[in-house]
């Protein structure tokens, strides 16, 4: 892709592929007061709320979410330097209440009730609905001795952020930062090589003995490969050691220790700072719900509408991370699925079909060095054949540029998130 189509990418496409049928707004009138609970504020959830007000005015929307504003993950790995203040990450839900009239319920929900088109709320009060969205993000499966506030997993952006970034800052210049990064899937592939590239490049400028010691569960880079491999061989050669093929049995946070194997081999790691990013899976609240089938780690859903494909679930729909499409789970995806559940919602409220060949689109500016930054793009395609959303094109910078660190990559940021909260 060159530098004009993907700066036109990032103008049409910052936030995500737009809803496919406007029109359809003008026959929402009929289904005037229909209410849709969205639950999760993140980029799915937000984004959905956001979008249902404005091309289908007369409905009632409510987003459920225990905060009163979302921290990006993406754009986090640079508050970990102090680039970032992480309250330019920080957007509360005020917005959407405000220009848009969504309803804000500021508390957990713990369980669907399919059967009577209901949520329940952790206080006991209970929202009926027409239709739900559900956007809980992630959940991580445990590590046996893992304390998430001696070896943070920064992987849900607030207070662990601030956490790593604190045990970074104090580190000694002559100590390693240990990333352990889970296998696939995950939220954002490409983020735990760009947490490298970041932190790596702040250790050469301040703390010149630092080393960085990867420990990757998958057999290779997940995202992003020939970019990362580049600047871990290259411009991180004498900084960062990326190691395959490891798995974490036990944490010792005491310690700081990990028991790992690795090929067959058992063996111990230590060091002063562990950023431990746990296998992930759906939110809580899906697996109460009984939203995850047995043995399942995400939600099955189909990619036409989000709706459910278990029986009994009709109207409850999952975008984003918690879902099982094998689309890649990101902020930016989480936007685009967001719009095609939405589109998808405003033609069943119209007595309408779903949009039979939606597309969804995601894009990564994963900052190399402080001067430079690199770029991949994705776009799903729906394949009728196998009822599945598949990767119809791709692409990856050739090299990392000044143009996509100074100007693009921002430029991104910016549009999604004041696309999903603004």
């Amino acid at each position: 892709m060159n530098s004009l189509n993907r700066r036109k990418f990032i103008q049409v496409c910052g936030g995500g592929l737009a809803l496919a049928t406007l029109p359809l707004t003008f026959s929402l009138h009929a289904a005037s007061g229909a209410r849709v609970v969205v639950i999760g504020g993140g980029f799915a959830g937000a984004t959905a709320a956001k979008y249902l007000r404005l091309f289908g005015p007369d409905l009632q929307v409510t987003l459920v979410d225990p905060a009163t504003a979302h921290v990006s993950c993406v754009g986090s790995n640079l508050v970990l330097t102090g680039e970032t203040p992480i309250g330019e990450l920080t957007k509360p839900f005020a917005a959407l209440r405000d220009k848009y009239g969504v309803e804000l319920v500021a508390e957990p929900a713990v369980s669907i009730d399919a059967d009577n088109k209901r949520v329940n709320l952790a206080s006991g009060a209970t929202l009926d609905y027409e239709h739900v969205i559900l956007a809980p993000g992630i959940d991580f499966d445990p590590v046996p001795g893992h304390d998430f506030n001696v070896m943070p997993h920064a992987w849900i952006a607030g207070a662990q952020t601030t956490l790593l970034q604190e045990q970074l800052m104090a580190m000694a210049n002559d100590g390693t930062f240990v990333i352990a990064i889970p296998k696939t899937p995950f939220r954002a592939h490409t983020a735990p090589y760009e947490r490298a590239t970041v932190v790596a490049d702040y250790f050469r400028r301040n703390k010149p003995g630092a080393k960085i010691l990867i420990l990757d569960a998958n057999a290779a880079i997940a995202g992003m490969n020939r970019t990362f491999t580049a600047a871990f061989t290259g411009v991180y050669r004498d900084i960062v050691e990326y190691v395959p093929n490891v798995t974490v049995n036990a944490a010792d946070a005491l310690n700081r220790r990990l028991d790992i194997t690795r090929d067959g081999t058992a063996s111990s790691v230590t060091a002063e700072v562990i950023n431990l990013i746990p296998s992930q899976k759906a939110g809580k609240l899906l697996f109460d719900s009984g939203l995850v089938p047995d043995g399942s780690k995400f939600a099955p859903v189909n990619p036409l509408n989000y709706e459910s494909t278990l029986a009994g679930f009709s109207k409850v729909h999952i975008i984003g991370d918690s879902q099982s499409t094998g689309q890649a789970k990101s902020g930016h995806m989480a936007n685009s699925q967001a719009k095609v559940c939405v589109d998808a919602i405003l033609r069943d409220l119209a007595g309408l079909e779903p949009d039979p060949a939606p597309k969804t689109t995601a894009a990564a500016f994963p900052p190399i060095t402080r001067r430079t930054a690199s770029w991949t793009t994705v776009t799903y395609s729906f394949d009728a054949a196998t009822m599945s959303m598949v990767a119809s094109s791709s692409a990856e910078a050739p090299e990392p540029t000044k143009d996509v660190r100074e100007e693009e990559g921002p430029g991104w940021l910016i549009n999604l998130l004041s696309d999903s909260f603004a």
